[in-house]
């Protein structure tokens, strides 16, 4: 950029917008705005990229209650009446779906079970107005049958996410219990079943989530460091009594010589060696000899 044009352009644009007086006296002040536009086109003109920053925010005012029939407080709509949602429009449905993610599962399910509590003649007990009393957060008699709905689906994305994370972790303790070993393919393989259970086709188990995942529960790729001299392997090897030899004495004109190559006691009765042999293929301490049974 050419700071020689910015000052031209700038200044044609304070001409055609403000008043300008050159007659009276540069005051400090006015020096001092003037040094700090100077600074701020010199800067301006040196720099060779640009991060914009920008802010974008909602403010909510308050329902207001002063058309509110009072004869509608005490009237409470069931799952079925159109009453209780002609008010929300689709898109107010869209925005109250995603408000009910701040709920827990266990908060809609204390307030459904009060408000659906019933009297000894079948009907509900409490108004809407009774229920509003006592849980304040819920701001309109909608959020009910929203809860109800949700319950039925086993609740919001968020929770339902939130329960394959829990999930997936208590099935990692469990194989880390036993010294099994985990990779990145298991706690997707174990997060995919689990969502799949929930009917939460939606989720992938993508690399990032399993990033994230082991970032929550601080997990991290542990690997062994031993040399090939202290990695030690043992096993028992049976040598059995057999005859190797190809030749026996028989009888002139046979057409057929058959020889048994090792007894049956011999299978049964053999000599059983253990060696303890190293990764670099060496022997180490002595070898375990186990004679054969008696007889």
């Amino acid at each position: 950029m050419n700071a020689a044009n910015i000052i031209d352009c700038l200044s044609n644009l304070l001409k055609d917008n403000l008043t300008l007086n050159s007659t009276s006296c540069v005051s400090q002040k006015e020096r001092e705005v003037a040094q700090h536009f100077c600074e701020t086109i010199t800067k301006l003109n040196e720099c060779k990229i640009f991060e914009f920053e920008e802010e974008t925010t909602l403010d909510v005012g308050e329902t207001s209650n002063e058309y509110e029939n009072e004869d509608d407080k005490n009237t409470f709509y069931d799952d079925n009446s159109s009453g209780a949602d002609d008010e929300w429009d689709s898109k107010d449905n869209e925005r109250e779906r995603h408000d009910l993610s701040d709920y827990s599962l266990e908060y809609m399910k204390e307030v459904v079970a009060y408000t659906d509590a019933k009297d000894s003649s079948g009907k509900r007990r409490r108004s809407w107005k009774s229920v509003h009393e006592k849980y304040k957060r819920i701001p309109a008699q909608t959020y009910i049958s929203r809860f109800r709905k949700y319950l039925e689906q086993q609740g919001t994305k968020r929770q339902k996410i939130q329960k394959v994370d829990e999930m997936v972790f208590q099935m990692f303790v469990e194989a880390r219990e036993k010294n099994l070993m985990v990779h990145d393919v298991d706690i997707q393989r174990w997060g995919l079943k689990v969502a799949k259970d929930m009917k939460l086709n939606e989720f992938h188990a993508s690399d990032g989530w399993v990033k994230n995942f082991k970032g929550r529960h601080d997990f991290y790729t542990r690997s062994s460091h031993f040399r090939s001299s202290q990695i030690l392997n043992t096993d028992q090897v049976g040598i059995e009594k057999e005859v190797h030899s190809t030749r026996t004495l028989s009888f002139g004109g046979e057409k057929k010589t058959f020889g048994a190559v090792a007894s049956k006691h011999a299978t049964t009765h053999s000599y059983t060696v253990q060696p303890i042999i190293s990764l670099d293929g060496k022997q180490i301490g002595p070898i375990l000899l186990c004679l054969q049974e008696p007889k």
